[in-house]
């Protein structure tokens, strides 16, 4: 296996893992409670947590799917990142919001900016580049 795959085949691993753990908090009040101080659990909080579960779900599928065959699967990778952004915005908007206290979320944000960087390192992973400069 290449070293692209391996990385590849990383990045999937560690986002289909962190996809699966974050659908605790998602299907559980009490943990989402503990992780973002939520006390909600209106039917509409409950509907819009299983909307996002059932999705959590289908992206950590897919995560797994692509690191069957990661080399031709690769723009899950780039998908994922776009995912990912998404999901800072909301955290973002429910901070400014005052949904969610800024000290909850940056552990959240520091695992999404390590995720961030894996994916993009993986995608654009080039064999043979040299990474440091040859003096003249």
């Amino acid at each position: 296996m290449s070293q692209h795959a391996r990385l590849l085949r990383i990045a999937f691993a560690i986002g289909a893992i962190t996809d699966a753990l974050a659908l605790g908090p998602m299907l559980s009040p009490a943990l989402a409670r503990l992780m973002w101080g939520f006390e909600d659990q209106s039917v509409t909080y409950r509907y819009a947590m299983g909307y996002g579960a059932a999705l959590m779900l289908g992206w950590t599928l897919l995560l797994l799917w692509a690191y069957q065959r990661p080399i031709e699967r690769k723009v899950v990778a780039l998908l994922t990142n776009a995912v990912i952004v998404g999901l800072i915005a909301a955290e973002v908007n429910a901070v400014l919001g005052g949904a969610v206290a800024i000290e909850r979320m940056v552990p959240t944000w520091v695992l999404q900016a390590v995720l961030l960087t894996l994916f993009a390192a993986a995608y654009h992973y080039q064999p043979g580049r040299a990474s440091v400069a040859t003096p003249a």
